[in-house]
């Protein structure tokens, strides 16, 4: 009933096709139904005609060269009349001053029954035939008319029928003495185009009933695909995201949408899984933020409880609480500024760009470098004029932060940090390269896509020892995305690891 409802409300797509393809069948058959009936009536009118010049042609000429007065006329007025008139036919004189002087009525049915007449449309024998007669202005007008009057009217006569009225001149065409005039009833004709507009009306309706049946069902079959195609998208939900439609439809059209939903659903379920994973990545980040915001508040609040319970008094045991005090809030003050840093590189704001000599950068920390590597060697590979657009302060936490890793990864002895700077062709295009090698225990490959992640740590305990929250990587990772750059990692577990930053060449 459901679906009824919608079809008859007009909000079916196969009902919109079917009632135009109707609407269009009802235009052709109006107009092929106008042509016939113009082109029928044109036809037998035609017909007609032609039996009335047949008729005149017919005329004895003796007679009608015998004919010099108008005397003459009204001698031989009946004599024409018997000439001309014939069967379902009328016959009338008109002088020159367009009186009827004779008329006759036959009556069908005699034994004069032209055989040329092939128009006999049926009408009943012994009826007889009237004599429509013009008025008398009109039959001057058709006197002073040039040529023969060939061709003719559609004139009613005084029962209101509709007669078929042929006229010829009497005499010189020139100065005519009268006009003789024959009449065909044109009933028959109305009839026949009458009935063959009913025939074809009936037709069309008939036509146009089962065009709809036949229609509908060919529309429903032609639409069947996209049927399908909306069972398929109602049944998809959250879960069942990976599921596509079928673009082998067989009609080009269908399967144009087909793709276009599918290339939509692939984009919907690559932002929900993304989103997804943004959630996942969100609520990872909060729980690890709220341990490692926890851990020195811990710390500090032990320490400030043992000094309210005594340890104040004690200058050994004040000194120890107000180090530790100290030394976790200021993990705490690190921890605070990288999630700080992380947020503004995230919004991308706080970029100073210019351009920037990579191997003068590390030049300027080189000093910090070594006390940061401590008793670790550490060498320099630079190269000179490798310029890039950067932020300079931001570059300098990359190569800290990457170094700081590098020193917390290798033996505070036998360690060995490298630090490149070089120019490299990439993807056709001139790259700078920033590298840090080390020596020391080398990331497992199942560790590698990790590795970035926030608060990600291969060895939890020794970083947080070490002061690390593992963060460092996130950084260098958001500042690299932030100049549009890339990082690699070439790592053996045991051997070492090098971290590369890619930045394009200034031109």
């Amino acid at each position: 009933m459901k679906k009824v409802s919608n079809l008859v409300k007009g909000k079916s797509l196969r009902w919109k096709l079917v009632s135009r393809f109707i609407l269009i069948l009802v235009l052709l058959f109006i107009i092929m139904e106008i042509f016939q009936y113009v082109t029928l009536e044109q036809y037998l009118y035609g017909s007609k005609e032609q039996i009335l010049d047949a008729r005149f042609h017919n005329m004895d000429i003796k007679t009608l060269k015998s004919i010099k007065t108008s005397k003459d006329v009204i001698e031989n007025a009946n004599k024409l009349i018997n000439m001309t008139v014939d069967t379902n036919m009328g016959a009338a004189v008109i002088d020159v001053n367009g009186n009827c002087i004779a008329s006759s009525t036959v009556q069908v049915g005699n034994n004069r029954h032209n055989s040329n007449d092939s128009l006999d449309l049926g009408r009943r024998r012994g009826e007889p035939v009237s004599n429509p007669l013009l008025s008398q202005n009109e039959y001057k007008d058709l006197l002073k008319q040039k040529g023969t009057l060939e061709g003719y009217r559609l004139v009613k006569d005084e029962n209101g029928n509709l007669q078929i009225v042929g006229f010829r001149k009497i005499g010189n065409i020139n100065s005519p003495l009268g006009i003789i005039q024959l009449s065909l009833s044109a009933s028959p004709i109305q009839d026949l185009i009458y009935r063959q507009a009913y025939i074809y009306i009936v037709a069309s309706i008939l036509v146009l009933i089962i065009g709809a049946i036949i229609g509908g069902k060919v529309f429903k079959y032609t639409l069947n695909p996209l049927y399908k195609m909306t069972d398929t998208v109602e049944y998809i939900d959250v879960e069942q995201l990976n599921m596509r439609l079928p673009i082998d439809n067989g009609q080009i059209e269908i399967d144009s949408l087909s793709i276009a939903f599918n290339n939509m659903l692939q984009r919907i379920e690559s932002s929900f899984n993304k989103e997804q994973e943004i959630k996942e990545q969100m609520r990872q980040f909060l729980s690890d933020a709220s341990h490692e915001l926890r851990t020195p508040l811990t710390s500090i609040h032990g320490f400030v409880e043992v000094l309210l319970r005594g340890a104040a008094k004690d200058e050994k045991k004040l000194d120890l609480a107000l180090n530790s005090i100290l030394m976790e809030s200021e993990r705490l003050s690190k921890l605070v500024n990288d999630l700080l840093m992380l947020n503004r590189l995230d919004q991308h704001i706080s970029q100073k760009m210019n351009i920037e000599d990579l191997s003068d950068i590390v030049k300027e920390i080189s000093s910090q470098l070594n006390i940061l590597a401590n008793k670790r060697n550490i060498k320099f590979n630079l190269k000179e004029n490798i310029n890039v657009i950067a932020d300079r302060n931001q570059i300098k936490q990359v190569i800290f932060n990457l170094v700081q890793n590098a020193v917390r990864h290798t033996d505070e002895k036998k360690g060995e940090i490298v630090i490149t700077v070089d120019r490299v062709l990439n993807f056709s295009e001139g790259y700078a390269i920033i590298s840090v090698k080390d020596n020391g225990t080398g990331i497992s490959k199942e560790y590698i896509n990790k590795i970035f992640d926030r608060f990600f740590r291969i060895e939890s305990h020794r970083a947080r020892a070490q002061g690390g929250y593992g963060l460092g990587l996130s950084i260098v990772k958001s500042i690299v995305d932030a100049h549009n750059g890339k990082i690699e990692i070439d790592s053996e577990p045991g051997k070492g690891t090098t971290f590369s930053v890619y930045i394009k060449l200034k031109d």
